[in-house]
């Protein structure tokens, strides 16, 4: 059902035409626009900061607990079975990174910095601003991780080899597939809902220039982690953890054909769930 309903609001915008396209184009190049509030980049560039800075602060505070505990470091488990997430916090930390490094690199695209320029500035953005988070966890119940802060950047540095080398970003899209699991109704903090995750990277066919625009095109490749009832309110299920490989319908190509760019960023990042078909590699 949820396969059918992205296909029908891609189809939808193909038949919007040209003169749609260009509407929903325009409309959201002037948000994205109006957001970047400075032009220059040295003052965009700070003013992107404060404001990262402020939003994980302010959830911070709200759902972890910062400010509880003096700043003390805390050794983290990776994928271990008895590790406290089963090693999703280590791939969401490297997907967080990732995307936020992204985000900021084209933000500062926008302010007229050069596709290397705002590639390495993104990424150094994506993990300064992770490193504080860190600092904040530093003072709760969390702790100072540096296998958190590994994560970080590995995430932010893979951001950088794939943005500044197009060629390589035809090919690999890293993505988070996300549905609530019951128990975060009752929590709210969607950030760490990992039971609810699956991180991700899809190869796309369509990056190789002689199937482009053929229906080969349409299909990619996945694998991906996640794990399942590690998290205090995972009451309705055992703990597990799972490797998958996945082959599926490449909505990051079909939004390519669509022409719409808000459609494009969308899913190069976000991966709906239902649109592939996948097998575990490793369990447990």
């Amino acid at each position: 059902m949820k396969k059918m309903i992205f296909l029908l609001f891609l189809s939808i915008t193909a038949i919007l035409g040209a003169d749609g396209t260009s509407n929903i184009n325009s409309f959201t190049q002037k948000t994205s626009d109006y957001t970047l509030i400075s032009k220059d980049s040295v003052t965009g560039l700070v003013i992107d900061h404060l404001v990262a800075d402020a939003i994980i602060a302010a959830w911070g505070f709200k759902y972890w607990n910062w400010g509880e505990k003096s700043l003390h470091v805390k050794k983290e488990d990776w994928f271990e079975k008895d590790s406290d997430t089963g090693g999703s916090d280590k791939t969401g930390h490297f997907y967080m990174t990732y995307l936020l490094s992204r985000m900021m690199a084209s933000r500062m695209e926008d302010r007229g910095w050069s596709l290397e320029e705002s590639s390495l500035a993104g990424s150094l953005s994506g993990m300064l601003a992770m490193t504080l988070l860190e600092v904040g966890d530093g003072t709760s119940a969390y702790g100072f991780s540096k296998e958190d802060l590994l994560a970080d950047a590995i995430g932010s540095s893979l951001a950088y080899l794939l943005r500044a080398n197009p060629r390589a970003d035809d090919f690999i899209d890293i993505r988070l597939e996300y549905l609530p699991s019951p128990g975060y109704l009752s929590n709210g903090d969607n950030t760490t809902d990992y039971s609810g995750m699956k991180h991700l990277a899809a190869f796309k066919v369509s990056g190789f220039e002689s199937l482009k625009n053929t229906y080969w095109s349409l299909i990619e490749f996945q694998v991906g982690y996640y794990s399942r009832g590690y998290r205090s309110y995972d009451t309705s299920s055992d703990s597990s953890q799972h490797v998958y490989a996945g082959i599926g319908i490449s909505l990051s190509n079909l939004a390519q054909r669509s022409e719409v760019n808000v459609l494009k960023n969308l899913f190069e990042f976000y991966q709906p769930g239902h649109t592939y078909i996948e097998r575990d590699i490793w369990s447990r």
